[in-house]
């Protein structure tokens, strides 16, 4: 594998890791202080999302199969950046759950899409596994440390300058995933 390739790896996986990250640590908090939702709602809240990504995959997977993993993952980042985005203007707990679902849906969209991405890269270099850590790798610390970042940003700025990053992260992933070189993963 050459060094391009792995740090194209990188950067895709860590772009996509900070636009999930930087909400995932804190969501709960948010749900709990701007609703006054419950814990049970938490709970649903995270169901919802869980179980649509997880019956959409396989169906999301085919698309990738029939239309390409780079347009099926455009697709999911974008979706990802106008849910985290609508935050800003959710005034009820319905829509969340409707935000919810919608974000199961560009989740289940970028899982496939980002797999055959990764093992495309690792078939031309014969190695599926060490791509695979340094993917892995990559995403893990950047959600590890967005959990920081996301904490000093709510703290000191609140949630609304989080969700524009999020977005943000969101939208750098899918043009990053438009304009890469295709020789830097070929």
């Amino acid at each position: 594998m050459r060094r391009s390739q792995i740090a194209c790896i990188i950067t895709l996986s860590t772009l996509s890791s900070l636009g999930i990250g930087l909400l995932g640590s804190i969501y709960p908090i948010f749900v709990l202080n701007r609703f006054s939702a419950s814990v049970l709602d938490l709970g649903m809240l995270a169901t919802v999302f869980g179980l649509v990504s997880a019956l959409l995959k396989a169906p999301a997977g085919k698309l990738v199969d029939m239309y390409g993993k780079e347009r099926i993952f455009f697709i999911g980042v974008i979706l990802s950046a106008i849910c985290t985005f609508a935050y800003l203007f959710a005034f009820d707990i319905a829509h969340l759950y409707l935000m919810e679902f919608f974000f199961g849906v560009s989740y289940a969209l970028q899982g496939p899409s980002r797999l055959a991405l990764i093992l495309e890269v690792s078939n031309n270099g014969g190695e599926k596994g060490l791509t695979l850590g340094i993917f892995e790798s990559a995403y893990d610390i950047a959600g590890s440390i967005a959990a920081l970042i996301a904490a000093v940003i709510v703290s000191r700025l609140g949630f609304e300058l989080l969700f524009f990053l999020c977005s943000g992260f969101h939208i750098a992933t899918g043009v990053l995933i438009l304009k890469i070189d295709k020789t830097c993963l070929d």
